[in-house]
């Protein structure tokens, strides 16, 4: 088994109230938002990263007050409330206004901005690509007339992470490609100017993924889909999954059972050990204990067996010797069947089972006083599972035991074969074995003990056979059949999908949207200038967006691009340092650089006298498009204003 990974857990922090001095007031900071459909990215432009970042989500449980609304990472555990969850955006367009607020609300009020009845600072806010003159409109009035802010600037978000990166003020030339979390987009910028005709966009983002992944391993291990959770799922594309540089090739790559054992993922799924499993050490003192009792019924039980067989066959030696002594006729072949030739014999044969079936009796009898049920406890206390704290150690001195018990009876047998060789018994003991009688006491006396010793150990190995069989057969049976390994159950093993699932942005016909994938969407783009301007772009691709982190994006590109330029013609492709916050880091450049901030937003003169869809172009925004007046919805000036001491 190859290196097993745990499961990332989704961990957030609550976002911390920031201090509000009196220098941001006085100096009219810009507040730059990157109003993402994934992140919500907020802070001063003072600041050299974003400070606010959390999920653009709310929450309200049932049954609950307004103020008990949950706002991005005040949701400890998303899933809980998932179904509850809202946004306000409908693919990556802001539909809902009434969640916008709330969104606004959380920024303002963890930047303790404490002005009343307004938000006196510019804002800087970011939009999608050909956001519709409606959003835009309706985001303004929001912002002019619920908090009073001075100037609003919007801007595109892919393009001001490009910004950030590629700073020039005139000529520049490069084709974004911007990684969302619901779109895909290629924007072509020519002459630092968005070139929107010319650009094209994909219904596929990172949210697919997720719900890809979802879908393929909850029919991979029907048994966990509930555990299976979306922020699971994004946890492990951020983690485990990667671009594939040339797809098919490295499909056949993974029908090698050598290559899948070194490159799947094993990722362990969270579990409980259930109560009373093999692995407890108690429990196994406890099958142990029981084993112990099962083979004590099991003694008593062969042993009245074979006293019922030894008192069955004394009674028919002693109906043979009546019928001796009458003298019967048939009494002759009755004692050869038994085979005995002789009354005397015969006689020595009775008082032998005579003594064994009282020996019998009196085991029995011991074995049904005694108030412990253990097989060991007349011979071995030593065994006693009160002196051991784990079952091993026991069944390995049980083991240690039984070779003891072993090599004792052989050493007494290989003594009692020396001793008649030699001569130590007569003729007349050798004889007596086989029913005869003793000539001398002593030997008599000796030839006893000796066979007693040997039944002794002999009923001790027997003993410590059946213990260990048992114990063998409780265990393996657990094993096999109960206590299976639960971290093995509760494993996923991440082989193909690492590569199939991020080949949705280059194949989007795998999840079924009949769409051109991101090679051919370049390639279309590229088409559409003539040679000169086709080599600016290609020279200067920047990637951006959530999914250009995932690992071999810039390869996988770089191969696309290089099959459908020219042969021997140049091309660079490049990443954003930072995919998630570029954009927020961008944004803040563009406000503090060349007076853009003042240039091109709208203050609310300009929104009351051209309306909420108004916009001032520059070269990281969207174009203006004109609406005549009677399609324009008309602002509702100084209708509301935030309360006293909320922000």
């Amino acid at each position: 088994m190859g290196k097993i990974y745990p499961m990332p857990t989704y961990q957030v922090k609550s976002d911390p109230f920031l201090p509000y001095s009196d220098q941001l007031l006085r100096s009219k900071v810009p507040l730059i938002i990157d109003n993402g459909s994934y992140q919500c990215k907020a802070g001063w432009a003072t600041d050299e990263k974003p400070p606010l970042v959390f999920r653009n989500l709310v929450a309200k449980l049932r049954g609950k007050k307004e103020n008990e609304t949950h706002i991005g990472n005040d949701i400890k555990n998303i899933e809980v409330v998932r179904w509850l969850s809202k946004t306000q955006f409908d693919k990556n367009v802001v539909t809902q206004f009434d969640i916008q607020e709330s969104i606004f609300d959380y920024i303002f009020n963890h930047l303790c901005i404490n002005t009343e009845g307004r938000v006196d600072h510019p804002i800087i806010l970011t939009e999608p690509v050909c956001n519709p003159n409606y959003s835009r409109q309706l985001m303004s009035e929001l912002l002019f007339e619920c908090y009073n802010v001075p100037q609003v600037g919007y801007g595109i978000d892919s393009l001001f992470s490009f910004y950030n990166y590629n700073y020039k003020p005139k000529g520049v030339y490069g084709l974004v490609v911007s990684l969302g979390h619901t779109a895909t987009h290629v924007l072509p910028v020519v002459r630092s100017k968005f070139d929107v005709r010319n650009a094209k966009r994909i219904n596929v983002g990172s949210q697919h993924m997720v719900n890809f992944l979802q879908r393929l391993l909850q029919l991979k291990y029907p048994v966990h889909s509930s555990v299976i959770t979306p922020s699971r799922t994004e946890s492990l594309i951020h983690e485990h999954m990667y671009v594939s540089t040339s797809y098919m090739e490295d499909i056949h790559k993974w029908e090698n059972e050598a290559y899948v054992k070194n490159n799947t993922h094993i990722v362990q799924l969270p579990y409980a050990t259930l109560p009373g499993s093999s692995t407890s050490n108690s429990s196994k003192m406890e099958k142990c204990q029981a084993l112990l009792k099962r083979v004590q019924a099991m003694r008593l039980k062969q042993r009245a067996e074979k006293l019922s067989f030894d008192e069955e066959r004394l009674q028919e030696y002693l109906t043979v010797q009546e019928l001796l002594e009458e003298g019967d006729d048939e009494a002759i072949l009755a004692l050869q069947d038994l085979g005995y030739s002789t009354a005397a014999e015969l006689q020595a044969g009775i008082k032998k089972l005579n003594c064994i079936v009282r020996k019998t009796k009196n085991l029995i009898a011991s074995q049904q006083d005694e108030s412990q049920d253990s097989p060991l406890r007349n011979w071995c206390e030593e065994l006693s599972l009160r002196n051991f704290t784990d079952a091993e150690s026991w069944i390995n001195d049980v083991k240690q035991k039984r070779k003891e018990v072993s090599e004792a009876r052989q050493k007494l047998s290989s003594d009692r074969l020396k001793s008649t060789h030699i001569g130590g018994f007569s003729s007349t003991t050798a004889n007596d074995l086989f029913g005869g009688v003793f000539a001398d006491p002593v030997e008599m006396q000796s030839i006893q003990q000796y066979t007693m010793e040997l039944e002794e150990k002999k009923e001790q190995i027997k003993i410590l056979d059946e213990i260990l069989s048992e114990y063998s057969r409780e265990f393996s049976k657990c094993e096999t059949n109960f206590s299976f390994n639960f971290a093995e159950y509760y494993q996923l093993h991440l082989g193909l999908e690492r590569i199939r699932v991020p080949e949705i942005l280059f194949q989007p016909t795998m999840i079924g949207v009949e769409q051109a994938g991101l090679a051919e969407t370049i390639e279309t783009v590229l088409a559409r200038y003539n040679a000169s301007d086709q080599q600016k772009l290609a020279e200067n691709i920047f990637v951006t967006g959530g999914c250009a982190g995932l690992p071999f994006i810039r390869e996988r590109i770089e191969a696309e691009v290089m099959a459908v330029r020219p042969f021997q013609s140049k091309f660079k492709v490049f990443l954003a340092e930072d995919p998630v916050c570029d954009s927020w880091k961008g944004a803040r450049r563009w406000a503090l650089s060349d007076d853009n901030l003042w240039k091109c937003s709208v203050n609310r003169a300009e929104y009351e006298e051209k309306g909420g869809d108004y916009l001032k172009e520059h070269w990281c925004s969207n174009h203006y498009v004109y609406l005549p007046i009677g399609q324009r919805r008309a602002p509702q000036v100084g209708t509301a204003i935030l309360p006293e001491n909320d922000s």
